[in-house]
C-alpha cells in the first residue's frame, strides 16, 4: 500500500494544518466570548471548531492510510498510536461541543471546557505526530531498509531554455 502524497508531500501533513489551527483558535474565541459576552465570538468559535473537526476527519483518513503503509516499529509505532488516540479524543470533545452549541447551550461552562479539551488534545496530538514524523526522517537519514528516501531534483533556468529552444512543434525530451 502506498502512502498518500501530493507533489511528493504527505497528504496527511498538509491536511492536518486545518485542525491544528482551527480547533485551538476556536478555544481562543470561546475564551473571548466568555470574557466579553460578545455572541460574535461564540459564532466564530462554532465555525472554527466545525471546520477543524471536518478537516481532522479528512486528515485522519490520510493518516490511517500512511500509518498502515508505513508499518512503523518501536517508538514510532507508539507515537503513532498516541497520536491517533489523542486525535480521536479531541475530535469527540469537539463534536460534543458542537452538539451543545446546536442546542443553544454555548453560554455554559461545559462548552468552554470542551473547547479547552479539544484544543489541548489537538496540540498534544500534533506534537506526537511531528515527533513520529521526525523519527521517520531520522531513520531515513541513517539508511534504514524500510525508510523512504526523498529525492529532490532542481531545475535551473538553463534547463528551461533547452526545452524552450526545442520549439512547440517538436516532442520535448530531456537534454542528453
Amino acid at each position: 500500500m502506498q502512502k498518500t502524497t501530493v507533489a511528493g508531500h504527505s497528504l496527511h501533513a498538509i491536511l492536518m494544518a486545518a485542525p491544528a489551527v482551527l480547533i485551538p483558535f476556536g478555544f481562543i474565541l470561546d475564551a473571548l466570548h466568555s470574557a466579553t459576552g460578545d455572541d460574535d465570538y461564540a459564532k466564530a468559535s462554532y465555525l472554527s471548531m466545525a471546520g477543524g473537526i471536518a478537516g481532522g476527519l479528512v486528515a485522519s483518513v490520510a493518516g490511517a492510510v500512511d500509518y498502515a503503509a508505513g508499518k512503523p516499529q518501536g517508538d514510532t509505532k507508539h507515537d503513532g498510536q498516541l497520536h491517533a488516540a489523542l486525535t480521536g479524543a479531541a475530535m469527540l470533545a469537539g463534536a460534543a461541543n458542537l452538539i451543545l452549541r446546536r442546542e443553544g447551550r454555548h453560554d455554559s461552562g461545559g462548552s468552554l471546557a470542551l473547547s479547552a479539551i479539544a484544543a489541548a488534545g489537538t496540540l498534544a496530538s500534533s506534537w506526537f505526530g511531528m515527533r513520529m514524523s521526525d523519527g521517520q526522517h531520522a531513520q531515513a537519514g541513517m539508511g534504514a531498509e524500510n525508510a523512504q528516501q526523498d529525492v529532490r531534483i532542481d531545475h535551473t533556468a538553463l534547463d528551461v531554455e533547452q526545452y524552450v529552444a526545442a520549439g512547440p512543434a517538436t516532442t520535448l525530451h530531456p537534454p542528453q
